[in-house]
């Protein structure tokens, strides 16, 4: 049975052909939900400021990447399980910095620990992917003050216990829920992803 890295490494010359044939929107929701905030002024971001750092975890072939350079983010890093995907995330232009083999099961790498202003994470929160938990590892890489942005399956939500998760780390101390968007554009024409934006007060 081919793990989830052999998988995505086949699919990745392929994989931007074929979710777009599948009306894949995640990506592009994530950053037009991101900008609509940070223009509502619920969370301080000047993406044109040379200084403001980004990691996009679990950047695949970099579509969430691609967005936010059009948006004007000049400083983007990426993360991503696949190799392959790493390659074509590479071909956007959008990363400053791409690194892979890194699997969101377990921290982050240490060096990336509370060095970003704005953590994204968009389509790895799916079922047999990653747990809950993982939402402590991207905390972990986002400054004190800093905001998390990703999504959720609505498949995972219901199986798995995120709500729970999450309040459990806000009641910690260590993140704070902004805002969220539920049953939104994901896949097709389904409303089957849920949006989330925190903010990291300290991991």
């Amino acid at each position: 049975m081919q793990t989830h890295q052999e998988r995505y490494d086949k699919w990745a010359p392929d994989y931007n052909r074929d979710v777009a044939a599948r009306n894949y929107d995640g990506p592009e929701y994530i950053v037009r939900y991101l900008m609509e905030i940070v223009n509502s002024g619920k969370v301080l971001i000047n993406p044109t400021n040379p200084d403001f750092k980004v990691i996009d975890v679990g950047c695949g072939s970099g579509l969430v990447g691609k967005g936010l350079q059009e948006h004007g983010f000049r400083h983007i890093d990426g993360t991503d399980l696949s190799q392959g995907m790493i390659v074509e995330a590479h071909k956007t232009g959008a990363y400053q910095t791409l690194i892979g083999w890194v699997d969101l099961n377990h921290p982050l790498p240490f060096f990336l620990h509370g060095q970003y202003d704005l953590t994204l994470c968009c389509g790895v929160f799916a079922l047999d992917f990653v747990e809950p938990q993982s939402l402590k590892w991207l905390a972990q890489v986002t400054k004190p003050g800093g905001t998390i942005v990703m999504s959720t399956k609505t498949t995972y939500y219901n199986t798995y216990d995120f709500e729970g998760y999450y309040k459990q780390l806000q009641s910690e101390g260590k993140i704070k829920l902004v805002d969220c968007r539920m049953d939104q554009p994901y896949l097709g024409t389904e409303a089957d992803g849920h949006y989330w934006i925190f903010s990291v007060n300290g991991a």
